[in-house]
């Protein structure tokens, strides 16, 4: 078990449905974090057709954390997963932005507007 205090990060997991898993990073996602948040996406996409990465909570994203989430883009591809990032921030949003990488994701500036609808 990570110790939140050292690494400044909080990752949680919450399924839906059968299909879906609502992934909510809160904290840093830096060089120190990624380890962990690697380590719950992997997990839970091995059992899901659909994944929200909600980085609303994000307080920092270095480039170890786009590195990652090209990683988990990739991941989501080889499974057949959906996967969309929430990110509302000017702390996420302009790093994804500036690499070119807000291109690849699909990306929403709420969780309920990434949520799948039911009719």
């Amino acid at each position: 078990m990570t110790d939140n205090s050292l690494t400044n990060i909080s990752v949680s997991a919450r399924r839906l449905d059968t299909e879906t898993v609502v992934v909510v990073v809160t904290g840093e996602i830096d060089m120190a974090t990624v380890p962990r948040l690697r380590e719950t996406v992997n997990d839970e996409m091995a059992a899901c057709r659909s994944l929200v990465l909600d980085l609303s909570k994000v307080s920092f994203l270095g480039s170890a954390g786009l590195e990652v989430l090209v990683e988990v883009l990739h991941m989501a591809t080889s499974r057949q997963v959906s996967l969309c990032l929430v990110a509302d921030s000017r702390t996420v949003r302009r790093p994804l932005e500036i690499t070119g990488l807000a291109e690849m994701f699909t990306i929403y500036p709420t969780l309920d507007d990434a949520l799948p609808t039911t009719p």
